[in-house]
């Protein structure tokens, strides 16, 4: 009696079946991470393109027109508002930097979500959030100076600090600006 040894067995079938699933799922891994790293990539791109866009014109502004001083603002009963500052330049132009919000809500499939949008606010212009939802504009202390007694030969010292993070990236994107205004005895 002869043997038919041409087709596979059930054994061969399986092995095989396991073999491409195997390579499937290892190419679908594969594709996603591609996929992932790329889209952080755009990310980190655009809150990049934000942070050098803000810096830009207040460095503009700060070049241009002179920085007279900088100090936080304050409402009717002269409270400290958080995250606002108001830079005022010696040619008698006040400009107001702040972290402000905007209530958004999506609808993502007739189910809605409603959240707290940070943007920047500076001089009258919205410098819109890339990642609504994803991304926050935040800073421990928005605003640092010197004092008087620091006796800095060009006036005082300050420095603006604003962070962007994304709470699916590491990196910090840091709005860092470092200017003088004169010295407060040139007030007087």
């Amino acid at each position: 009696m002869k043997m038919n040894n041409k087709g596979f067995t059930v054994i061969e079938l399986v092995l095989s079946f396991v073999l491409v699933m195997f390579l499937s799922i290892s190419m679908f891994a594969l594709v996603n991470n591609y996929r992932d790293r790329e889209e952080r990539e755009a990310v980190k791109k655009s809150l990049l393109a934000l942070k050098n866009t803000v810096t830009t014109d207040i460095y503009q502004d700060t070049i241009e027109r002179k920085v007279k001083n900088i100090e936080y603002c304050r409402n009717s009963s002269d409270v400290v508002i958080d995250g606002c500052i108001e830079i005022n330049f010696m040619d008698g132009v006040t400009k107001t930097l702040e972290i402000a919000t905007e209530r958004v809500t999506i609808n993502d499939e007739g189910h809605y979500f409603t959240f707290d949008c940070p943007y920047i606010l500076y001089g009258g212009v919205k410098y819109s959030n890339p990642y609504p939802g994803f991304t926050n504009i935040e800073s421990d202390y928005m605003l640092t100076y010197t004092t008087n007694r620091d006796d800095l030969e060009y006036g005082t010292l300050y420095r603006i600090n604003l962070r962007l993070t994304h709470q699916d990236i590491p990196d910090e994107f840091v709005i860092n600006i470092v200017t003088t205004g004169i010295i407060q005895d040139d007030l007087i």
